[in-house]
């Protein structure tokens, strides 16, 4: 399938969320901690990047996350808002390539690239 016609570079999506307390490092076992964890970051990452292009996949086709390469360096508290930026970089076959970026309401906590390959979700969930 070519997604080159169906997406486009460029194309960025910037998504808010809550940080909760389920979202802490203390919550996932580093007692204490009790900031944004890295992989709670990573996943608002994963969140929003899909989002930038889960309404153009044909039926039955999803973005599944296959490397990320980011940096986590600054802690955001529960109760404030991080916002992320995701923004296609790269259209590579059936390789979709992100800069991701995060910032809470002070400064920058985050930045990467994150990528994901489209799979036919049959042929993907058939392999199980």
């Amino acid at each position: 399938m070519n997604f080159d016609a169906l997406l486009k570079v460029g194309e960025s999506l910037a998504k808010e969320y809550i940080v909760k307390p389920e979202n802490t490092a203390d919550f996932i076992g580093n007692k204490g901690v009790t900031t944004l964890s890295t992989p709670s970051m990573i996943g608002f990452m994963e969140d929003t990047a899909t989002h930038v292009v889960i309404d153009y996949m044909p039926e039955n086709y999803r973005p599944v996350g296959t490397k990320i390469n980011v940096e986590h360096i600054n802690p955001t508290p529960v109760n404030m808002n991080v916002t992320i930026k995701a923004t296609l970089i790269a259209i590579e076959g059936s390789k979709l390539r992100y800069n991701v970026e995060a910032f809470n309401e002070e400064y920058k906590i985050g930045f990467g690239i994150y990528e994901q390959h489209v799979i036919n979700l049959g042929d993907f969930l058939s392999k199980n």
